[in-house]
């Protein structure tokens, strides 16, 4: 049986994610808002038979619990899930850890956050079957100047934190705060 991974928010600094992910043999769902971009994640694959699109827009709830539940009966049960989920959509990572956690198999969670994220506390959750894991992207500083993360360097940082099981990874730095690009 293939393994399954979803990444939502694969059609910008996740892509390359994706397409690893396929390259390791998982069967990717990729979901996001357009479906242009998400045909581009797919295409641009040497495994595109492995990605398969979803088009939802996480910020409706009610959609996005019906697609998770549908994901479920069609694929099955998640191993592991990449979400780059904006905090204007306060209720979607609840959603789909409630969702993906009832086939009742133990699946991974690697929850990608912004560099603010850094000063709080991982979130808390409930499902006993889904282990969280937080990624937080940071910045690079270069002598008197900052800059925010590539999408290479975001890739490379979520694709290592996928081959450890370190609870937590900062991609770049966060520190010292101050210096962050604004």
């Amino acid at each position: 049986m293939a393994k399954e991974a979803l990444v939502i928010g694969a059609s910008g600094m996740l892509t390359e994610v994706s397409r690893w992910l396929a390259r390791q043999g998982y069967q990717v769902t990729v979901l996001g808002r357009d479906p242009v971009k998400l045909s581009r994640v797919r295409d641009g694959s040497t495994h595109p038979e492995s990605i398969h699109l979803l088009p939802q827009d996480y910020h409706q709830t009610d959609g996005l619990r019906k697609a998770m539940g549908e994901l479920v009966q069609k694929r099955g049960p998640m191993d592991v899930v990449v979400a780059w989920i904006h905090s204007t959509a306060p209720h979607a990572l609840p959603v789909i850890v409630e969702e993906l956690s009832r086939p009742e198999k133990c699946w991974q969670l690697l929850h990608v956050c912004g560099s603010g994220a850094w000063r709080n506390p991982p979130i808390e959750l409930t499902s006993e079957v889904c282990v969280y894991r937080r990624v937080v992207l940071g910045f690079r500083c270069t002598d008197e100047h900052s800059r925010w993360l590539t999408n290479d360097e975001i890739a490379a940082g979520v694709i290592d934190a996928l081959q450890t099981t370190e609870r937590q990874m900062i991609v770049g730095q966060v520190e010292p705060w101050e210096k962050r690009p604004t």
